[in-house]
């Protein structure tokens, strides 16, 4: 229960305790109860003072009618605002305590129900001919914390700005019945939308057994497939996976052999290439001048002529015509 409203039926209680005194078959001593309940400054709910047994007599018909309209201004104090006690002829006057406390309770309706909260509504509902009695009704109300708002005196239009209401209002006995309908309707949308979860749930259990059951019976025709499904005996079933086995083995040593064959064939290409040596101008002229660069080994001969030893190796050419070709340069450089 919020504090406001416990603070409120706390300050109720010592009325209610005199309704049921010997003196509340008085019509006249239930009426200064209402009136004294109505002018306290610290009471803001009736509902359980409306529901006395002594209150509600002064209802019935043969009650004096000058104070059966106190149960009709009592019912205002409790659900009604200063709207419906300006409508309502007959009523008893009020006095200031009595005036200032309807109006609070009316302004609690108008910050639930109107909007924007302007000052001119204001003061045409609550009948305030100034301003700076309505600035003084609002602070009131924010001290005694029946709202929680702030002024706007200055914003276009000038309005108060309520952020929060406290539960001080009673509920009218005719809009009970709305209010039951509003939350079994809600209550029925609830249903629904539980409802939409739970076979949604059920849906999501059911898909998720199914794959389980899929993936057990996939396990029992792979066990099966592996110990002789198709009529092969164990000991059959076992001496194929090894033939598969020994095929897979042969296959990977062949796969490794021809790879070593391609390693050893470029590597003897890379050999042979770095003994040949081929020959331009700027050889020419090393070879007349009697260098030496590692390739040709030089001897004299009976007659006179140069030798040269030539590499044959893996990827050399061996043809007649690539030697003739080689000492026939040899000769040249050493004319020159």
């Amino acid at each position: 229960m919020d504090q406001a409203q416990a603070r409120a039926l706390e300050a109720l209680q010592p009325f209610l305790s005199l309704t049921t005194s010997s003196m509340a078959s008085s019509p006249r001593f239930v009426a200064e109860i209402i009136t004294n309940a109505t002018s306290n400054p610290n009471t803001f709910v009736f509902a359980e003072l409306l529901e006395q047994p002594a209150v509600q007599a002064l209802g019935k018909p043969d009650a004096p009618e000058e104070f059966r309209r106190y149960l009709k201004l009592l019912e205002i104090f409790a659900w009604g605002t200063w709207q419906d006690y300006r409508t309502t002829p007959g009523l008893p006057s009020l006095n200031e305590a009595q005036t200032l406390k309807l109006r609070l309770l009316s302004l609690l309706t108008l910050a639930r129900t109107l909007r924007p909260l302007t000052y001119e509504s204001l003061m045409s509902a609550l009948e305030i001919s100034t301003t700076s009695e309505l600035e003084s009704l609002v602070t009131t109300a924010i001290y005694s914390s029946l709202i929680t708002a702030r002024l706007s005196p200055t914003s276009s239009p000038p309005a108060v700005n309520v952020t929060a209401v406290a539960p001080l209002r009673d509920v009218h006995p005719q809009t009970v019945s709305t209010m039951i309908s509003i939350l079994s309707e809600w209550e029925s949308r609830c249903g629904d939308v539980i409802g939409s979860i739970e076979t949604e749930i059920a849906k999501i259990k059911a898909q998720a057994a199914e794959q389980r059951k899929r993936g057990r019976d996939r396990a029992k025709r792979i066990e099966k497939s592996i110990n002789g499904w198709k009529g092969l005996s164990l000991e059959e079933s076992q001496a194929l996976r090894r033939a598969v086995h020994q095929q897979q083995h042969l296959k990977s040593g062949s796969a490794r052999t021809a790879g070593k064959a391609a390693s050893g064939t470029a590597a003897g290409s890379s050999a042979s290439s770095g003994q040949k040596r081929e020959f331009n101008g700027d050889d020419d002229d090393d070879v007349g001048r009697g260098e030496d660069d590692g390739y040709f080994e030089r001897d004299s001969d009976a007659d006179g002529s140069s030798r040269m030893d030539i590499d044959e190796g893996a990827g050399a050419q061996s043809s007649s015509t690539a030697t003739r070709q080689a000492k026939r340069i040899l000769n040249m450089g050493k004319k020159t």
